[in-house]
């Protein structure tokens, strides 16, 4: 049975003013504690139990792509397309600005995953760049539901680099990453520092931003 909203309020809470305004000039912006640390310990439970039945094999990550749409995997779906979390998206986005009312937005997809103990890193990429958008405005949630120290694969980001535009994608040619193609991207830009996330807390970035992370070193 799903949370209904005032359930969810109670858990999750809104961006701040501020947040927002970070997220705007960096392309991304820690939240620490989006939610209650306790209902990232139900998330996980309910995830990790749908791993066990559903997870598919990814190199040595599993994960399980699809779970808000799943009512059996509740409380993923209530979360997802709560109220409060519809809001959280559309004052990042901020589209308000230039219609005067806030627009729609479309889910593409969640992903629940698990990086093992010497998991590679996650390649520097743009996600608008893979995911062919058509539009400039994507931007990503990451949630951590258990402790996720820097040297645990935590991601890192190029701070500005959204205002970039597209710098082309590196998955479908296998061009290797952003930070190789583009050698002084950090030095006329920088990157974020090491992120230590608690359960609860979560980044969110704008599509064009570039990020990657380090392998699992732990």
């Amino acid at each position: 049975m799903g949370l209904t909203e005032r359930e969810i309020e109670a858990v999750v809470r809104e961006v701040t003013d501020e947040e927002v305004a970070f997220y705007h000039e960096y392309g991304w912006v820690m939240v620490k504690q989006l939610v209650n640390p306790d209902f990232a310990a139900e998330l996980l439970g309910v995830g990790q139990a749908w791993l066990e039945r559903n997870g598919e094999e990814k190199g040595r990550n599993k994960r399980a792509v699809g779970l808000a749409r799943q009512e059996e995997a509740e409380p993923f779906r209530s979360f997802m397309f709560s109220e409060r979390m519809s809001k959280n998206a559309t004052r990042l986005v901020n589209r308000k600005r230039l219609k005067g009312v806030d627009i729609p937005l479309r889910y593409r997809i969640d992903i629940l995953q698990h990086k093992p103990p010497g998991a590679a890193g996650a390649t520097y990429h743009q996600d608008s760049s893979e995911h062919g958008s058509d539009r400039v405005g994507e931007l990503q949630f990451w949630l951590a539901l258990a402790e996720v120290p820097a040297e645990m694969s935590a991601m890192r980001f190029v701070s500005r680099s959204h205002r970039e535009g597209p710098l082309g994608s590196v998955f479908k040619d296998d061009q290797g990453n952003l930070l190789e193609q583009y050698p002084n991207l950090t030095s006329v830009l920088e990157l974020s520092p090491p992120f230590h996330y608690e359960p609860g807390d979560c980044t969110v970035h704008h599509g064009y931003t570039v990020h990657g992370g380090p392998p699992n070193s732990t």
